[in-house]
């Protein structure tokens, strides 16, 4: 990773902070900056499960940043899926639920 991954990083920091400045958007672009704020949560997800899963690199951390990293890590899990489950609830208010079941019902069965 290193000074690659940092440069990447920046630029999706870069433009979320653009879409948040963004005077009243449009709902297309609204749309656009949420797919770019979750591509950007994507990137830096990957990143963390590569650092974790490093025994190598887990391993020079001391206990006490551990545990600050792994306090803010799921805060901040707790907060988003708590979000994402509201924003799931309005949606099946709105018809998605319905309009799934109807996708799913319509795909085809191969033998």
């Amino acid at each position: 990773m290193g000074e690659r991954w940092i440069q990447e990083c920046t630029e999706y920091l870069k433009q979320i902070r653009e879409a948040l400045a963004a005077e009243a958007p449009d709902r297309l672009e609204l749309v656009r900056a949420m797919h770019g704020a979750l591509l950007a949560l994507n990137h830096s997800v990957w990143g963390w499960l590569q650092y974790v899963n490093n025994p190598d690199i887990m391993g020079k951390f001391t206990r006490e940043e551990l545990s600050e990293i792994s306090s803010f890590l799921n805060k901040f899990a707790a907060e988003f899926i708590e979000y994402d489950i509201k924003v799931t609830k309005a949606g099946m208010v709105k018809g998605l639920s319905e309009m799934k079941q109807r996708q799913q019902s319509q795909q085809s069965f191969y033998v």
